[in-house]
C-alpha cells in the first residue's frame, strides 16, 4: 500500500479540523449588593473625631482585582572600555557594602577541540589552582580569609568567572582576580588532580537521566558532531593536556573578548580605579576565528537510551528555534512559557492536572545567537511513556492550529513581564541582563524595551510561532527509560538507540544472507504459494488512524489486478482519499474530489507497490536488490533504481515472508521514515496473505485488521477513474 505524500497531504488537511478547546473561559459572577444592615464606612471631616475602623468582611463572591500597575524603567547603569579592550558595567547599589564581580568571555566549550572535549571548563577551574605568586592553598586561603569567593563556570560560546567580597576587601579578591586571569601557571598536578574529579563527574553523569536526555537533544537538533552539542567523556578528559589548558587561555582569556560587570556600592570613578589597577596590565591577544556550522537537525524520529532498572521514562519533545536576534524570538519564547512553564501552562494543565502523568513537565526556549532549542518534557511513569508523549504533542499540532486560550495567554504575559521586573530588584539581574546582550550582541534598546513587546504579542503571534517551529515535520522525540518501553515509542518514527554516553548503540553484526537474490526470491515465492494461481486479490480492512493523539475509526478498500492495477480508498470521515494506477497512468482524489494525475516522478513506486507480490518481479522492474545481511532472524535488503528507491524489506529468515518494510520519503521539512509492519500471515485462495497490517510514522499510524478474497471477480473499469 501507497502512503507518500498524498497521504502525507490528506493528513495535513486534517489539522484544520476543529477541536474542542481544552480549558474553559473563566465566568465572573457580579458583585452582590451588601446586605440590608451592613455598616457602610465613615470617612472623617476635619470637623469630626476619627470614627473607629469597622469590621467589615470581604465579599467572598468577588475576586480582588489587581493592582493598578506601576511604570517601568530599565535601571541606571554606567560603562566605558579600559585601553586593552575589556568592555566594563558598573551597576551602583549603597544599600549594603558590597560588591560583585562577573565577567563574561567567549571562549566556552564550544571552542574544545575535537577529541579533547573538556578543555575551557578545566582551564577555567585551574585558572584557580595557582598563580605566579600564589599557591592554590594561598588563594582558598586568601579568599576563605575574609568570606569571599571566585568561581568559574562554562557554558556554550561563553565563559563566567564570578567575584564577591565586602567592600572593604575588594581590593584583594580583585588582586587576586587579576593575577589569575593574568599569570596562571597551570600546575601538573593541580591539573592531573582536576582531571581526575572530571572523570568521576562523567562516571556519576550516567546516573542523571535528565541530564542524559537534554545532551540528546541537543544532538539531535544542533548535530551530532556540532561543537554546541559535544559531550565531555572519560577519553576526552584524559586527553586534554596541560599544552591544551595553556593555548586556551592563550586564545580565549583575553580582555579584548570579555566584558565585566561590577556591581554593587561602588561608584564610577571607584570602580574605574579599581579595574584598572588590577586588570590594567592584562594584555589583549589575538582571538582566533572559531567556526561554528550551520544547525544540522537529524532526520525525525524516536532518539532511545535504554537505561536499565528505570522505573520512570524522561522524554523530551525537541525542535529548533530561532536565534536570539530573529525578530521572532520573543514570541517563541513567550509560547514555549505558555506551553510548560510553571503553574496554569498548558502541560502543567493537562499532563499534571488532568491526566496525574507527572508533577513537573516543563518546556524550554534556550538563548543561543546563533540559533536555539525549544524543549518540552517531563519525567513520567514508564506505564504512560507513549501516553505522555501523545499529550505532548498534540497540544504542540493544537496551539498550531488553533492559538493559544486568550485569557491564558495574557496571564502568562503578564507573569512573564512581572517576573521580569521584579527580578530587576536585585542588581546582579541588571548586570547579567546587560553581558547577555554584550555577548549575543542585541541593540541595548531591544534589551531596555523587553516589556514592551512582550505586553504588545497577540494570540496570532504565538500561534504563528508554533505553526512556524513545532510543525508535525520539526518535531524530534527523546527518551530515556528502561528498555521494556522501546516497544512503546514504535508509533512515533523510527527508533534510533544510544548509550548513555550518546554514542549510537551498535547493532548485532548482519551475518551473510547465505544466499543470492535468485535463490532468495525462490524461497519467497515458495513461501507464499500458488502465486501464478492468482490472478486478483480483493482486500477489506477495518481499523484506525491516529493523529495528533486522536483516533479515528476507518476502512481500507484495495483491489489489484496482475500485472499491475491498483486501487485503494481509505475513508476515516473526516479524510477520505482515492487512489488509482493503472500503468503507465495514476491518479489520486482527496475527499471525494475530482481526480487529478500523479506527478510523473512518483509513479515509478506505484508501479512497483501495485504488483500482487512486489519482490517477485523487483529484479525484471528493473530494481538493483542488494542482500544487505542477516541480524535477529531477519534478511535485510534494499531495492534502489536509477532516479529512486522502493525501500528496505526485512524477511523472516524462517518464513521468508515479509515481515516489514521501511522507506525515506521526502517533504518539505525533511525526510519521513514510514514503516509498515505486516503480520498475522494466513492462507486465502492458497497464498499466504497479512491479516494484519500496520503503517507507522511520526507524524500518523494506520492500523488494520485485513480479510482477502482470491481471484475476486472485479471489473477493469475500477481501476481508472469515472471519465478517464
Amino acid at each position: 500500500m501507497r502512503t507518500p505524500l498524498n497521504i502525507i497531504i490528506a493528513l495535513l488537511l486534517l489539522s484544520c479540523v476543529a477541536v474542542e478547546p481544552l480549558l474553559a473561559q473563566t465566568s465572573k459572577k457580579k458583585p452582590t449588593k451588601p446586605k440590608k444592615g451592613t455598616p457602610a464606612a465613615v470617612t472623617p471631616t476635619k470637623a469630626q473625631d476619627p470614627q473607629p475602623v469597622q469590621d467589615v468582611k470581604p465579599n467572598l463572591d468577588v475576586r480582588p482585582q489587581p493592582l493598578a500597575a506601576t511604570s517601568f524603567e530599565f535601571p541606571k547603569y554606567q560603562e566605558f572600555n579600559l585601553p586593552n579592550g575589556l568592555h566594563v558595567y558598573v551597576i551602583e547599589n549603597h544599600e549594603q557594602p558590597m560588591v560583585t564581580m562577573s565577567m563574561v568571555m567567549r571562549g566556552g566549550e564550544a571552542y574544545d577541540p575535537a577529541g579533547k572535549e573538556g578543555t575551557a571548563a578545566i582551564a577555567g577551574d585551574m585558572l584557580g589552582k595557582g598563580t605566579k605568586k600564589r599557591t592554590a592553598l594561598q588563594i582558598a586561603q586568601a579568599l576563605d580569609g575574609v568570606g569571599a569567593g571566585i568561581s568559574v563556570s562554562t557554558a556554550g560560546e561563553s565563559m563566567t568567572i564570578s567575584a564577591s567580597c565586602i567592600k572593604k576587601h575588594a581590593n584583594l579578591v580583585m588582586d587576586i582576580f587579576g593575577e589569575q586571569l593574568r599569570e596562571p601557571i597551570f600546575d601538573e598536578k593541580e591539573l592531573e588532580k582536576l582531571k581526575q574529579q572530571y572523570v568521576a563527574s562523567v562516571a556519576s553523569r550516567r546516573s542523571r537521566p535528565m541530564e542524559i536526555a537534554g545532551a540528546l537533544s541537543r544532538k539531535v537538533i544542533y548535530g551530532m558532531d556540532n561543537p554546541l552539542a559535544r559531550r565531555t567523556l572519560e577519553s576526552t578528559i584524559k586527553a586534554v593536556t596541560r599544552q591544551d589548558v595553556m593555548n586556551f587561555h592563550a586564545n580565549y582569556i583575553r580582555p579584548n573578548s570579555a566584558s565585566l560587570a561590577i556591581v554593587g556600592d561602588v561608584t564610577l570613578d571607584e570602580a574605574r580605579q579599581l579595574i584598572t589597577k588590577y586588570l590594567g596590565n592584562w594584555e589583549k591577544g589575538a582571538r582566533p576565528e572559531v567556526e561554528i556550522p550551520d544547525i544540522k537537525t537529524e532526520p525525525a524520529g524516536v532518539y532511545f537510551v535504554p537505561r536499565k532498572g528505570s522505573v520512570q521514562s524522561t522524554i523530551i519533545v525537541c525542535a529548533a528555534g530561532p536565534p536570539v536576534r530573529a525578530a521572532d524570538f520573543d514570541a517563541t519564547s513567550t509560547m514555549a512559557s505558555y506551553v510548560g512553564s510553571g503553574f496554569g501552562s498548558l502541560l502543567f494543565n493537562t499532563l499534571r492536572e488532568t491526566y496525574s502523568y507527572t508533577y513537573s513537565p516543563f518546556s524550554v526556549l534556550t538563548r543561543g545567537r546563533r540559533y536555539n532549542r525549544i524543549a518540552c518534557g517531563a519525567e513520567v511513569r514508564s506505564s504512560v511513556t507513549d501516553s505522555a508523549l501523545t499529550v505532548i504533542i498534540r497540544e504542540l499540532r493544537k496551539l498550531a492550529d488553533e492559538g493559544p486560550e486568550e485569557d491564558a495567554l495574557a496571564r502568562r504575559i503578564a507573569l512573564e513581564v512581572g517576573q521580569y521586573r521584579i527580578a530587576f530588584e536585585r542588581p546582579s539581574t541588571v548586570a547579567a541582563v546587560l553581558q547577555n546582550s554584550w555577548l549575543n550582541e542585541v541593540p541595548i534598546d531591544d534589551v531596555v524595551n523587553y516589556t514592551r513587546r512582550v505586553e504588545a504579542l497577540t494570540s496570532g503571534d504565538i500561534q504563528q510561532a508554533a505553526a512556524k517551529y513545532l510543525g508535525m515535520f520539526d518535531l524530534r522525540v527523546v527518551v530515556v527509560g528502561s528498555p521494556d518501553v522501546r516497544s512503546k515509542l514504535e508509533s512515533f518514527g523510527t527508533i534510533r538507540e544510544y548509550t548513555l554516553d550518546l554514542e549510537p548503540l551498535k547493532e548485532s553484526a548482519l551475518e551473510n544472507a547465505g544466499m543470492t537474490v535468485d535463490e532468495l526470491v525462490a524461497k519467497h515465492r515458495a513461501a507464499i504459494g500458488n502465486v501464478d494461481a492468482v490472478r486478483t486479490i480483493k482486500t477489506v480492512g477495518k481499523g484506525k488512524m491516529v493523529f495528533q493523539g486522536k483516533e479515528y475509526p476507518g476502512s481500507m478498500t484495495r483491489f489489484r489486478m496482475a500485472p499491475d492495477k491498483d486501487y485503494i480508498e481509505l475513508d476515516f470521515g473526516v479524510m477520505k482519499q482515492q487512489q488509482w494506477v493503472n500503468a503507465p497512468n495514476a491518479w489520486t482524489a482527496l475527499m471525494g474530489g475530482p481526480a487529478g494525475e500523479v506527478p510523473v516522478e512518483e509513479r515509478p513506486l506505484l508501479f512497483h507497490e501495485s504488483k500482487l507480490f512486489p519482490l517477485l518481479s523487483a529484479v525484471s522492474d528493473g530494481y538493483k536488490v542488494d542482500i544487505k545481511g542477516k541480524r535477529d532472524g531477519q534478511i535485510e535488503l534494499e531495492l534502489t533504481k536509477e532516479g529512486g528507491s522502493a525501500g528496505r524489506y526485512y524477511l523472516d529468515a524462517t518464513t521468508m515472508l515479509v515481515s516489514r518494510r521501511e522507506k525515506d520519503e521526502t517533504t518539505p521539512r525533511g525526510t519521513v521514515t514510514t514503516t509498515e509492519r505486516f503480520n498475522g500471515y494466513a492462507d486465502n485462495g492458497g497464498v499466504k496473505l497479512p491479516s494484519k497490517y500496520l503503517i507507522q510514522s511520526i507524524i500518523y499510524s494506520l492500523d488494520f485488521d485485513q480479510t482477502h478474497e482470491v481471484n475476486a471477480p472485479i471489473e477493469e473499469s475500477t481501476f481508472r477513474p469515472a471519465g478517464q
